[in-house]
């Protein structure tokens, strides 16, 4: 071998040195920022699953809120309606009874309503029409400590019930006015029976 084929195999074994520390420190330096890429990842994996996992019990939170809400209120509305039903077919039970219970019932009405002094009471064309006998006479001798009825001639524009009046002050007792001014008693009490 002369000296220039050693010289070329010195520079040959120089070339494939330093081509295997290039590969050393490159495969080193891939393997660092391999290493660097899969840790900052994980971090990124991490918080994305975080993230979604809070957004995640936020709108199941605010989808159990909303359906509770939606089953309150459609519970409020199914009871507002028994309800509702309830007081109109009392009402119209009202409308069954006997003259005796329906005058009796007005009687009772008449006391609770009563203001001291003289009225007069103001009865539908058909309860004027089956007025029992004495029934002015009765209902004032109920109430002669406070004052005195008048029955009308002339009928009211109401259902049932009366309208009492006194020098142009009126006090509205038909049943239908009853029901609607006592409506959210009447709610209380059912639904403490019902409910």
């Amino acid at each position: 071998m002369t000296g220039l084929d050693r010289i070329i195999e010195k520079i040959l074994e120089q070339s494939q040195e330093n081509c295997d520390g290039i590969l050393r420190d490159a495969s080193a330096e891939v393997k660092t920022i391999l290493s660097q890429a899969r840790e900052k990842a994980r971090a990124e994996s991490d918080r994305i699953v975080a993230t979604a996992s809070s957004e995640a019990k936020r709108r199941q939170a605010v989808a159990r809120s909303t359906s509770e809400s939606i089953t309150r209120n459609r519970y409020l509305e199914i009871r507002n309606a028994i309800l509702n039903d309830i007081i109109s077919a009392a009402y119209l039970e009202i409308e069954k009874f006997s003259d005796e219970d329906y005058f009796a019932l007005l009687k009772k009405l008449c006391k609770k309503n009563i203001l001291p002094g003289e009225c007069e009471m103001h009865l539908s064309g058909f309860d004027l029409g089956r007025l029992p006998e004495n029934f002015e006479m009765s209902i004032n001798s109920e109430i002669y400590e406070k004052g005195a009825v008048h029955i009308s001639d002339t009928p009211a524009d109401i259902e049932n019930g009366f309208i009492l009046t006194y020098d142009g002050v009126e006090i509205n007792c038909s049943l239908r006015a009853v029901f609607d001014e006592n409506m959210d008693a009447l709610k209380d009490m059912l639904s403490k029976a019902l409910f």
